[in-house]
Order: structure tokens, then sequence, then C-alpha cells
């Protein structure tokens, strides 16, 4: 399905490395160079990490702790609307703050990470994460009245207790295994003004898929257009037909039952 509008608040991409990057300031500059036509903007973020060792000697341990200044790297667009952090030490983390299609989405990864592979190699990578966050608000209406707009397995919890007006926070959680990735899913009222009562007609639903498995960086283009896929599955199985008016029809490629 292709939209006109969409609710996804972020949608974001993390890999985790298994070791640290080997850097420097011409392989900084190099990656920089790779995708600032995407990312124009580049910050360096100074900061210190404290590493903690324990050391067994016979009947004792022995606990020491360092401290060592880290440079982490921002780069983005002019209007914040995508945000790349590169964090040599642990992880590379992408977040779209204004989400346009699909295509967008596989041609920047495919872009970060052309560019891991030509700096770094074709590094390993622990956890490959991909994450879609839609935080629907409707400004009309009963807020506990989702039954137009979202499947009915997702919102039967808020027919408990009867007395719903009281209710300040409703939200589910589904864990899936599938055979190359796991997917937690949340979803629900989970209420901005919480602890107060609901006020607002606002409903989550986030996709979370994951690969812990170990990766190399060539094998994740072709493993997020697989959770990719599945989130895209998930959210047309949690909402009625309601809200994909809401969001404009563009494309109605669902098969027929």
């Amino acid at each position: 399905m292709q939209y006109r509008s969409n609710y996804l608040k972020n949608v974001i991409f993390r890999i985790d490395f298994s070791q640290q990057l080997v850097h420097n300031k011409k392989s900084i500059d190099d990656f920089y160079n790779l995708i600032k036509e995407e990312f124009p903007k580049k910050d360096a973020i100074k900061g210190k990490i404290l590493r903690t060792q324990i050391v067994t000697k016979k009947d004792s341990n022995k606990v020491t702790q360092q401290e060592q200044k880290v440079t982490n790297y921002k780069f983005s667009d002019e209007n914040q609307t995508k945000i790349l952090m590169l964090e040599p030490l642990s992880n590379i983390n992408l977040v779209f703050n204004i989400y346009k299609n699909s295509k967008e989405l596989k041609d920047i990864i495919r872009l970060i990470i052309n560019a891991v592979i030509q700096i770094y190699g074709d590094i390993e990578i622990k956890r490959t994460g991909l994450r879609y966050i839609n935080d629907i608000s409707l400004p009309e209406g009963n807020p506990f009245d989702w039954a137009p707009f979202i499947n009915h397995s997702l919102i039967t919890g808020l027919d408990f207790p009867p007395e719903n007006r009281t209710l300040s926070r409703s939200m589910g959680i589904i864990e899936l295994i599938r055979d190359d990735h796991g997917v937690l899913f949340q979803y629900g009222m989970y209420n901005p003004e919480y602890p107060n009562k609901i006020a607002r007609k606002i409903f989550i639903l986030d996709y979370d898929c994951y690969i812990k498995n170990n990766l190399n960086a060539s094998e994740i283009n072709e493993k997020i257009e697989i959770l990719q896929k599945d989130e895209e599955n998930l959210f047309e199985s949690s909402i009625r037909d309601e809200l994909r008016k809401k969001m404009g029809v563009v494309i109605d490629d669902r098969k027929p039952n």
C-alpha cells in the first residue's frame, strides 16, 4: 500500500558493531564525503565513557575504572528531517523524523552501508534493527472509539473496565519469532499526559524488527527489505479502511481475500 500521508513519528534504522571501528580523521572525512549529498551537516560530539574492569585474584576481586574520551559524529540534512549518528565504539543510528516512502528509506540505508564497507570494510554486525513508530492522533471524536480505524483485536482492552473514562493508559505488547528475525510490537493508548486521565484521541502502533545473528555489512541491504516488508504487512493488519481513507490510498496492492 502507498498513501499520500502517514502517521509515522519516527523510522529508526540501527546496526551495532561486533567490534569498535578503527577510525581517524581521514576515515571520518572520507565517510562524510560519501554521504554528504543526503547529510550535508556534520558535527563532532565529544564525550567521555567510564570503563569498569573486575580482576579476580585468589579470593578477592579488584575493581578498576578508567575514563576514556570519545568522539561521536552527527550527520543531518538542513532541516533535521533525517539524522545519522556514527558512534565508532558501538553503532550507527539513522532516524527519519519525516518519512516519505520505502524507496527513500532503502536508498539511504544502501548509501550508508556502502559507505561503511568502502571506508571500514565488510565489518561484522551483531545486531540489526528497523523500527516504525506510528503515532495516530485524531483531532475529533470520542478518545476511546477506535473501532473504525484499528483492528478489533488490538482494542478489546479498552472495553475493560466499563467506565473507561477514568483510564490513564492502555498498552499491549506482542513478540513474534520469525525464521530469521524477531518482532517487538507495542500498541495502544500510551497517553502523553500520563498519569492524568486520557483526554486526547491518540493510538500508537510501534513495530521493531531486529536480527540478533551476526551479519556482514554486505548482507544488511537484503535483510532490511525483509524487515521492512514484515512491518508494512503488520501495519496493514493493524488498521481498518477508515484510517486508510484518512491517509489517502495512492496504490492498493493488497491481494484479494
